[in-house]
């Protein structure tokens, strides 16, 4: 199985479309994306899905009459789930603490986000058996202990 590869930002649009409506032709992906980004040619998204479906594998197509119809090849969470593993690695030597501090150096988060992060990490722990230290964990064990 190949490996996914990176993906421009035009072919991702691509592929939300291809995700939302589960399949659709050169001229249905067109009209949506001029309707997201403004006018693209069809064959430009012609030749996109045909580097899509060829040389990435992210796309296969189906005969329907004269017409092609794109499938992706993955659900999304896949599809995303391995270009975040790959941009991880490439960028950030696989250290998911850089790519934490990088994110939350970008944008602060909503008290919500931290909520789902804290919730995320503390289902993490319980996966894998380990227990983390941090300052919150420490003061509350602090506490029990003198109590």
């Amino acid at each position: 199985m190949r490996k996914t590869q990176m993906v421009t930002d035009r072919e991702l649009e691509i592929m939300k479309i291809l995700w939302a409506r589960g399949r659709a032709s050169v001229r249905e992906v067109q009209e949506d994306l001029n309707r997201m980004a403004g006018p693209v040619a069809y064959s430009t998204v012609q030749t996109l899905l045909n580097i899509m479906e060829d040389k990435k594998g992210l796309v296969r197509h189906v005969v329907e009459g004269r017409t092609f119809v794109y499938i992706p090849k993955k659900t999304s969470e896949r599809t995303i789930g391995e270009l975040t593993r790959r941009f991880v690695d490439r960028v950030f030597d696989g250290a998911l603490d850089r790519v934490m501090v990088a994110l939350l150096g970008t944008k602060s988060p909503s008290p919500e986000e931290l909520e789902r992060l804290r919730a995320m990490i503390d289902e993490a722990q319980r996966q894998s058996g380990q227990k983390i230290e941090t300052p919150a964990t420490a003061e509350a064990e602090n506490e029990m202990a003198e109590a």
